[in-house]
């Protein structure tokens, strides 16, 4: 199972402390926000998976009007944590079910604005 999710993927950030308890802010906060209505939109009416799972996830980050950088900045790993604790409950019951996972990052064509494709696929031991 394969989507494309029109959404511009941003890295998730360190949660913020108080004595009141631990949140979010900024790209992040709002990113997880658009991304819990958007997921069952997308996926339609599909109860999340509960099996072990290979993950193929390709992030294609809007590309600034002026940059010097080959890739998008943001470590791959925390684009990738955004996007996998934004399935929790929708697309997957929890992401320690991810046993596999390939990933890559780039800037998306100029012009056009971020997004990122995500397949599913039961992970198979042989992979």
């Amino acid at each position: 199972m394969e989507w494309e999710f029109p959404i511009s993927p941003v890295a998730a950030s360190r949660p913020r402390v108080s004595r009141h308890g631990a949140y979010f802010t900024g790209p992040y906060k709002e990113f997880r926000k658009v991304m819990t209505d958007l997921v069952p939109t997308m996926i339609g009416d599909m109860d999340p998976i509960a099996y072990p799972l290979h993950v193929d996830l390709e992030i294609y980050v809007k590309r600034p009007k002026k940059t010097k950088l080959d890739a998008p900045r943001g470590d791959i790993d925390n684009y990738i944590k955004a996007i996998f604790d934004s399935m929790n409950g929708l697309l997957w019951d929890d992401d320690v079910q991810v046993r596999c996972v390939y990933a890559t990052k780039q800037w998306a064509s100029e012009g056009e604005d971020g997004y990122f494709v995500i397949g599913v696929d039961k992970y198979d031991d042989s992979d």
